[in-house]
């Protein structure tokens, strides 16, 4: 690119710049007094609306008392006509016999207006450009058309309205006295704001034009400062290579001192950045090793959190916690919860014959071999000590009993194989299953869970090496021993 074409290019841009600088705040003011002045006007418009209704519900309130001679009138719509009714009784009252309706003039602490816009001392005239609808509206919420001129927003009102975050319509009410209608009033916005935006344009366009002339005047004076000392400065900088540990800058003059700080200030920060660059590298990369060991550290907090690190199988507080929401998510496709408690027999004795480390290798094969026999949605947790429980969401008391079943018989076999022959390692079982419309909360399922338990304390009192399972109809009569022994089984070793 040529020296003129950089020449242009940089004049543009200034140009742009400049002028930008100089006409958008004008252009934010101009629209914030343009929007002050319309919330103003639609406050005041506000009041005035609120006022002519109060005042035409008195005046129709008169009429209809004169017109009927008492109160304790119900009123409603019957076509154009108004129809009072009273204990059996009904008039009919013609709309035109209301009395007089008009707009009521508004008071001067009403009005308001800017009195000095811009120093110019111009206070802009308020005023309807229509006069308001009015409307007399029953209990019943018919509407029956009273007064005025209702106006259709034009596309330039709907454009204005938007731009100043308005609505199109201003509508209030009023009770009339003593009856069960209700006056409303309702105007255009747009017709509103459209006087005094329009008496604004004068003012503002001046003070537009102004600023216009101000800009253009101390263009050249701007240019022969800014634009030609920072094309030389542009032209130094393309040439400008931090790698080669150059300062082209030693030596210039520029017409400005701050230019000349500028461009010195430069070279010096662009040659501390190829110094600390390979530190920062380094600092990133110690950063992204000590982010990855803190994620695992939060993995195996959260897994500590979760699980049993003796067994592998949920703890016992994210068993339940697990459990209720299997419960809730499970819709009507489970009718049934169950559970299955276990035990290993005689553990004590295996712990004060061969020690707590055998003791720990028969749980965590326990809980190993529990991991592989349950489904995929089905949950096992340690429940406290030797005791493991199982949770079973299930369509029939028979599905649950053949799980049990199973499950039983599986680890049975395989304990009975361990290879140390002196433990003769076996396993106890208490199943307990309810209907999942009786698990409201945690203490029905601990009710439930508890049932499991009192039966396998029974299988273990009966001969151990068994599992008894039974049916719950209330959980709250649990405590009681008021169960229903619905598909009851007991398999022995």
């Amino acid at each position: 690119m040529s020296g003129s074409g950089k020449r242009r290019s940089i004049i543009q841009v200034f140009t742009i710049w400049f002028f930008a600088l100089a006409l958008v705040p004008t252009l934010l003011a101009v629209y914030a007094t343009a929007k002050y002045l319309t919330l103003q006007t639609v406050a005041w418009a506000n009041r005035y609306l609120t006022q002519m209704a109060l005042y035409e519900s008195q005046i129709i309130s008169l009429s209809l008392k004169h017109t009927l001679g008492e109160d304790g009138f119900f009123f409603s719509f019957q076509g154009e006509g108004i129809a009072a009714s009273k204990g059996g009784l009904v008039k009919r009252i013609d709309p035109a016999q209301l009395g007089p309706l008009f707009p009521v003039e508004p008071e001067p602490a009403q009005i308001f207006a800017p009195r000095f816009l811009f120093g110019f001392g111009y206070q802009p005239k308020l005023r309807l450009r229509e006069m308001p609808v009015i409307y007399l509206e029953d209990s019943n919420g018919a509407v029956l058309y009273l007064a005025g001129k209702k106006e259709k927003p034009s596309s330039g009102d709907r454009l204005l309205l938007k731009a100043f975050g308005l609505k199109e319509n201003l509508e209030v009410g009023a009770p009339v006295p003593g009856t069960n209608l209700r006056v409303r009033v309702w105007a255009s916005v747009g017709g509103l704001v459209e006087e005094p935006l329009r008496q604004l344009c004068v003012p503002l366009g001046g003070t537009l034009i102004l600023v216009i002339l101000l800009s253009t005047l101390l263009y050249p004076l701007a240019a022969a400062q800014i634009v030609y000392p920072l094309k030389n400065l542009a032209e130094r900088l393309s040439r400008f290579d931090p790698a080669k540990k150059e300062d082209i800058f030693a030596g210039s003059k520029f017409q400005t001192s701050e230019l000349t700080g500028i461009a010195s200030s430069f070279n010096n920060m662009a040659l501390r950045v190829r110094d600390t660059l390979s530190e920062l590298e380094q600092k990133v990369k110690e950063l992204e090793e000590k982010n990855e060991l803190l994620h695992q550290a939060r993995r195996r907090l959260e897994w500590l959190a979760s699980y049993d690190p003796l067994t592998g199988v949920l703890n016992r507080r994210s068993f339940m916690e697990r459990c209720l929401y299997l419960i809730k998510e499970a819709g009507g496709e489970f009718p049934h919860v169950a559970v299955l408690m276990m035990d290993v027999d005689n553990f004590k004795t295996i712990n004060d014959c061969y020690g707590h480390p055998v003791g720990d290798m028969v749980l965590k094969k326990v809980g190993e071999l529990l991991r592989h026999q349950v489904r995929k949605d089905d949950l096992v947790g340690r429940y406290g000590g030797d005791e493991f429980v199982l949770f079973f969401l299930v369509n029939q008391p028979g599905e649950f009993n053949v799980l049990a079943r199973r499950i039983f018989t599986s680890l049975s076999s395989v304990l009975a194989s361990v290879p140390e022959p002196e433990l003769n390692v076996s396993v106890s079982m208490g199943g307990a299953i309810a209907g999942r419309v009786l698990i409201d909360d945690d203490r029905d399922l601990e009710r439930l869970i508890g049932f499991a338990d009192q039966l396998l304390l029974e299988g273990k009192r009966r001969g151990k090496k068994a599992v008894l399972i039974r049916c719950a109809e209330n959980l709250s009569f649990i405590t009681e021993g008021k169960t229903n022994h619905c598909g009851s089984s007991r398999n022995n070793m």
